[in-house]
This record gives structure tokens, C-alpha cells and sequence, in this order.
């Protein structure tokens, strides 16, 4: 539609606007899901995984920015769900992604000849671009982090399981215990610890609180 722009047909206008409805409502209800997985998914996937709010999400951010301005000559962090760098980030991709939506629905609500010069148009486009944008950069830093850090990162988005040393396997246990109390169950339990799988032996550990 950028690209092209006048230069279509009516024709040919009217159906790549019908798959941009279609796309931009099945992104609506995409992004809908996702927003309700971060209050009722497993512990990495809520919304308290995204936020630096223990003193192990504050110190994986400010080694994890580290490694990044070093040009990972530095160690990745190990880290159990999301990056804590890459949290904040997420959530302000929900919120430009929140707006596109309503900005692609006032628009759609409008007369064709006033949207396209609505200054809503504008913001939409740009809110297009910086979705690229981010699209682009999270996809570099994933294999980035999946290259350097070698903790499987991509294939634990399929199975579930990221490989780490036994130090730190139990790193990562003690920073989990730290923030137990910040991820409590609101029955009064605490949910249960996925399995962290071990490089050293190839030995799957899997505990309860």
C-alpha cells in the first residue's frame, strides 16, 4: 500500500485492502491472546517476567546491556524466561501495537477519501515502520543470543528446555528462589518451577515449591 499507493487500481486497491482488514484484525486478536497469557500463563510469560522488579532482573538488564555495548565479547547472562532487557522492550511493542489497532480501525470507520488525509494516516504508518523496526531487531538479537549464549534459545520456544552449566543451573535456582515471593500464587501457594535442563550430563532437574 506504501509502495504503490495512486498508482494501483481501484480494483486491485479494494482487495489488498480487504487482506489489510483481515491482517490487521487477526494481529487484534493475536495481540489480545497475548496480553491475557500475561496474567494467566505459566510464571515466563506474565507480565511480572517482563519487568526488572527483583534485584536478579535488575543485574541480568545490567549485564545483559553490557554484553550488548561490548559486542557480545562479553557473557550472556543466563536467564530462565525473557531477558530482562528485552522485557521493557516487549511492553512498549504491546503499547505501539495497541495503538495501530485503533488507530486501523478509526481510520477504516472513515470515508476513504478523508483517512488518507487524516493526520491519523500519518501516525499509522509510522507506527507501521516502527513494528518493523522492532520485528528486525528482535529477530537479530535472538540469534545473536542463540549464537552466544548457547543455551538454546530458539529451540526452547518448541520444547520448553534451555541448556545451561551445573553453575549456572544453580544460579539460576537461588535467583528463583529470591523471587518467589514476587511471583506468589494468589491462592497463597507458589506456582511450580519448570524443568532446567543441565549441559553437564545431560541431566534434567525438576523442582517443586
Amino acid at each position: 500500500l506504501l509502495a504503490l499507493g495512486n498508482d494501483m487500481s481501484d480494483t486491485l486497491m479494494g482487495k489488498i485492502d480487504i487482506i489489510h482488514y483481515v491482517g490487521g484484525y487477526a494481529f487484534a486478536a493475536g495481540l489480545a491472546l497475548r496480553i491475557l497469557w500475561l496474567f494467566v500463563g505459566p510464571p515466563t510469560a506474565r507480565w511480572r517476567d517482563l519487568l526488572p522488579l527483583t534485584s536478579a532482573q535488575r543485574r541480568i538488564w545490567r549485564e545483559t546491556l553490557a554484553c550488548y555495548l561490548s559486542g557480545f565479547r562479553r557473557p550472556i547472562s543466563p536467564y530462565r524466561g525473557h531477558n530482562a532487557f528485552a522485557g521493557p522492550a516487549y511492553l512498549a511493542f504491546f503499547l505501539i501495537a495497541v495503538a495501530q489497532i485503533a488507530l486501523g480501525i478509526s481510520l477504516s470507520l472513515m470515508p476513504d477519501s478523508e483517512a488518507m488525509n487524516s493526520p491519523l494516516m500519518v501516525m499509522h504508518e509510522w507506527g507501521f515502520f516502527l513494528l518493523l523496526a522492532f520485528v528486525i531487531v528482535h529477530v537479530a538479537l535472538v540469534m545473536a543470543h542463540e549464537i552466544a549464549g548457547r543455551h538454546g534459545l530458539i529451540s526452547a520456544m518448541i520444547h520448553g528446555h534451555k541448556g545451561f552449566t551445573e553453575s549456572e543451573h544453580q544460579a539460576l535456582h537461588a535467583d528463583w528462589d529470591a523471587a518467589l515471593s514476587v511471583q506468589a500464587d494468589p491462592s497463597g501457594g507458589t506456582e511450580e518451577l519448570d524443568d532446567i535442563t543441565s549441559n553437564n550430563g545431560d541431566v534434567t532437574k525438576t523442582r517443586h515449591e
